[in-house]
């Protein structure tokens, strides 16, 4: 096993803030709330001093008995040891429910900071491809900060107020005995450093290790079609199964730091206490204690072994949302310094000239890593004629998605050039049907579109449903704000995604497997919508299945980041190679199908 703690964290994409900075933002938070955080500190003070009342009050018990002072006398200690037990549990859950308020509102500004910094971020920056990164940190990274806030900070702010008031008050009580205590200290301090140096590494390893394993079931789940065609299939699982692997080793490594902690903190309480004991006997004998003194400091140091050790055990949540915290504040500052930056000119541009054959996508010698993985494409050359389609093939990881996302500019080149006549339109294979109603859709890409444009697209893309809503659909008229929601299923969401694409007229369309997503009795309607927007365009299709890429102009294979076949669909049919292999692989009766019925399309 790979051990975590000397595994690099350089793997994230997205910076990680430091100890000072993650304070800094959590002192500001707290700041803006000044009034409810003076409240929490008062209350579990005094939640802690109520809670010495009954320790104090049993060692009085225990003198008045030694005594005979009197069943009044015993029966006034046990009332105020009740009515000190009671009030500090009283106090305790009034200051939780404060803090529980106070922790879940900073929480919530930190998570709406975060959400609104990723958004500024460009796509190259949150979305390699490689890791899911940002996904881990705005789901695993926000539970384990809100676990902590929700749940530990109120655990661990009772403990520490209990731990410092009853240490002062086991002072008072006898200097020699607090002494004694302090026997418990080296296994607490030496057992707390050992855990702390460990356990940051850990849980970070931990955090990391579950993107690559979010990020390894995503592609294997959304390429689950491409990797059965180009028998990937098992290279795919090969990789989850290893992702999988490294985060459990990883949690298990942090078991055993915990582990470790507990066996430490128990030798201490075993110290201590009998420390306190035997330094009481002795002071009793020489007559400078009573025995309910004794008593007392054995109650109130046996009182601090339940906050010790809740406060000392919580340090496993608040690693992990010290971690936590420090990937979401580096979203923020990462968001900060590219506000802050000049804007770069872009790699990708525009084609100059006007030559009638020129290619509308010119692709020459491009090359792109992605920073986590050092993975991506490298000395890609195509040309995409104009109004013609050309599909790209492959396993998932091959590099065929990285190469209509760097076309549409959602990553700089490494090296290379990517010309383009016009800026692309990209649809993906991620379902997004957006607040509103139809018309509302439809005009995020023609905010002008009138009704009888919106309806021409709807029709030419077969969605003759959704004619039939907009003609009821108030928010068609631009004059009427109101709305009317359609209930949709994944079908219709991508048909509709189809239809606004088409009323946004784009000369070049980049289609990332825009029907990976869709279930297979809504697969032929999308599939034909998409041959209408393909139509009489320039068109880079990422194609999921073959019978897609057949019925394309040209098809280009990619296999480890490079092109190595490229063709019509009869050219590579009739050479060997990967393309031929699958094809046929996929087909009972192969001669049959060389030449697929082509969808309605110029070529």
């Amino acid at each position: 096993m790979t051990d975590p703690a000397t595994e690099p964290t350089t793997a994230e994409m997205l910076p990680v803030a430091d100890g000072s900075r993650v304070r800094t933002v959590v002192g500001a938070l707290l700041r803006r709330h000044g009034g409810r955080t003076a409240a929490v500190v008062v209350l579990f003070l005094a939640a802690a001093a109520l809670g010495v009342v009954m320790p104090a009050c049993l060692g009085r018990i225990v003198d008045a008995v030694a005594s005979d002072a009197g069943l009044s006398v015993v029966s006034g200690w046990v009332a105020a040891a009740a009515v000190g037990a009671v009030g500090a549990v009283a106090v305790t859950l009034w200051a939780t429910r404060v803090l529980t308020g106070l922790v879940q509102d900073l929480l919530a500004e930190l998570r709406e900071d975060v959400f609104a910094s990723a958004m500024r971020l460009p796509v190259s920056t949150v979305d390699d491809g490689e890791r899911a990164d940002l996904l881990s940190r705005v789901t695993g990274d926000v539970d384990a900060v809100a676990e902590a806030g929700g749940n530990v900070a109120p655990t661990l702010l009772s403990a520490g107020f209990a731990i410092g008031v009853s240490a002062v008050a086991l002072a008072a009580v006898d200097p020699w005995l607090a002494l004694a205590g302090l026997a418990s200290a080296p296994c607490y301090v030496l057992g707390t450093r050992a855990f702390l140096r460990r356990s940051r590494v850990v849980f970070r390893t931990v955090r990391i290790r579950e993107a690559s394993r979010s990020q390894a079931v995503l592609d294997a789940v959304d390429g689950a079609e491409t990797l059965a065609a180009f028998t990937g299939t098992d290279h795919a699982l090969e990789r989850v199964r290893e992702c999988a692997a490294a985060s459990i080793d990883a949690q298990i490594e942090g078991v055993r730091v915990a582990n470790r902690l507990f066996r430490w903190i128990n030798s201490g309480e075993l110290l201590g206490l009998s420390a306190i004991l035997a330094t009481g006997f002795l002071l009793n004998l020489q007559g400078t204690i009573t025995v309910g003194l004794v008593t007392t400091a054995a109650l109130l140091f046996h009182r601090l072994f339940d906050p010790v050790g809740r406060l000392i055990f919580g340090l496993d949540d608040i690693q992990r949302a010290t971690v936590g915290l420090a990937r979401l504040v580096g979203v923020i500052d990462l968001a900060a310094a590219s506000s802050a930056m000049p804007e770069s000119p872009s790699p990708v541009g525009g084609a100059a000239g006007g030559v009638a054959a020129a290619p509308a996508i010119r692709v020459r010698d491009l090359t792109f890593r992605y920073p986590t993985t050092d993975r991506g494409i490298a000395e890609v050359t195509i040309d995409v004629p104009p109004r013609t389609t050309t599909a790209l093939v492959g396993t998932s990881g091959s590099g065929k998605s990285t190469l209509a996302r760097v076309v549409a500019g959602h990553h700089p080149p490494t090296s290379g050039r990517v010309l383009v006549d016009d800026t692309p339109y990209y649809l993906s294979q991620e379902l997004h049907h957006f607040r509103g109603s139809i018309a509302d859709n439809l005009r995020l890409g023609a905010p002008d579109a009138s009704r009888d444009e919106m309806v021409s697209a709807l029709r030419a893309v077969g969605a003759e449903w959704a004619v039939t809503a907009l003609q009821d659909d108030p928010a068609a008229d631009p004059t009427d704000s109101r709305e009317s929601p359609v209930p949709l299923d994944e079908g219709r969401i991508q048909q509709l995604a189809v239809a606004r694409a088409f009323l946004a007229d784009p000369a070049i369309v980049i289609l990332d497997e825009a029907t990976a997503d869709v279930g297979l009795h809504h697969r032929d309607a999308v599939e034909a919508a998409i041959a209408v927007l393909r139509t009489d365009r320039t068109a880079l299709l990422i194609a999921h299945r073959l019978e897609q890429a057949a019925t394309a102009d040209r098809i280009a294979v990619f296999a480890d980041g490079r092109i190595v076949q490229h063709g019509t669909h009869a050219e590579l049919l009739a050479s060997p190679g990967p393309y031929r292999e699958s094809w046929l692989a996929h087909r009972p009766h192969p001669t049959q199908h060389t030449e697929p019925t082509r969808e309605a399309e110029t070529p």
